[in-house]
């Protein structure tokens, strides 16, 4: 049945059999039974620990966050926070972010990382 509707999910198969034959099953163990998929993937041979261990060097982490000041103005910080030695790469702050702010910023600090690292 799965083969011939591949649209259909488990639940729509459990609905067909309670209704066309009367066997009335969980969606769960339908899907006790359903056939693997060709194009799926198996158990994964990295996991996401693993992966942020192995490439701990490589990763960088950024942060758009809003400071309020002790005179109640909103200053707006970029800050690019290097993963493996936890050090902060880039900071930039705004009292006005434009898209070209922005821009500028993710450019600085991808400069500044890739001339450092190679």
């Amino acid at each position: 049945m799965v083969e011939e509707n591949p649209t259909w999910g488990q639940g729509r198969v459990a609905d067909e059999l309670a209704l066309k034959l009367g066997i009335r099953v969980s969606p769960r163990t339908v899907g006790a039974y359903w056939p693997n998929q060709p194009g799926s993937r198996g158990p994964s041979s990295q996991r996401w620990n693993s992966f942020v261990r192995n490439h701990t060097r490589s990763l960088l982490a950024c942060d758009f966050l809003v400071v309020v000041t002790a005179g109640f103005r909103q200053l707006y910080v970029f800050v690019l926070m290097e993963i493996g030695t936890r050090r902060i790469v880039h900071c930039n702050v705004t009292a006005h972010p434009t898209a070209a702010w922005r821009c500028s910023s993710f450019v600085k600090a991808f400069l500044a990382t890739t001339a450092t690292s190679f």
